[in-house]
């Protein structure tokens, strides 16, 4: 009997509500640093502005999901921590480079390209907030500069992990659309059937039942 697949609410509020967030961060960002009329700005002003208040809530948001994922023992199956993870990451890449025509099948509730971004996000989250106080270029952060070298460095870090986080977010993107639709059917809040919800279930349970049990981050 088909069983419906459904994401728990708080990982969909965090999911687009942060992709949100993101996309608006990084479309200011490149306007910032290389500014044109097409990005759609009036002026570096604005850009400015919406580039600073979005980061206190990018910074709750963060927060937010990491709180939740240890409460909840997500972090197991949301992170990129096991050696078992990095074997799996070749069959991944020859798909994203287009070496092979389709994707591998995917063993656990996050398949490891996904489990690679969120990783990669969260390493990058503090150098995008060291760097991005040491260009505020306020006297109380002024300290912060011995870690980048100046505040000209600073800048080339900043963009470098910029560039960095928007090859990942296209990533994600790409394997969203072209993998599994009824995960990314689940993500906007609909329940999708699925003939073998039971197996993969169990499957994800099993990988991660050696590091304790937690609720799981989707439900059927």
């Amino acid at each position: 009997m088909p069983i419906r697949l459904s994401y728990l609410w708080e990982t969909r509020f965090f999911h687009w509500f942060f992709f949100i967030v993101v996309v608006l961060k990084l479309w200011s960002g490149f306007y910032i640093s290389v500014p044109h009329p097409l990005w759609g700005f009036s002026g570096m002003y604005s850009a400015r502005i919406l580039h600073a208040i979005l980061t206190p809530v990018l910074a709750a948001l963060l927060t937010f999901r990491l709180y939740y994922s240890l409460l909840s023992g997500d972090w197991r199956r949301l992170l990129l921590w096991r050696r078992s993870h990095l074997s799996q990451l070749r069959p991944w890449l020859r798909y994203i480079f287009f070496l092979d025509s389709k994707p591998p099948a995917p063993d656990e509730t996050y398949h490891v390209g996904l489990r690679l971004l969120l990783t990669s996000i969260f390493l990058t989250m503090p150098l995008f907030f060291i760097t991005g106080l040491i260009m505020l270029n306020l006297p109380f952060f002024r300290w912060l500069t011995i870690f980048c070298g100046g505040l000209s460095s600073a800048r080339t870090l900043h963009f470098l992990a910029t560039v960095f986080l928007t090859s990942f977010v296209a990533m994600h993107v790409y394997l969203a659309l072209t993998t599994d639709l009824k995960r990314l059917k689940a993500m906007f809040g609909w329940q999708p059937k699925i003939a073998d919800a039971g197996k993969e279930r169990n499957d994800a349970d099993k990988s991660d039942s050696a590091g304790g049990a937690g609720k799981p981050d989707y439900v059927r």
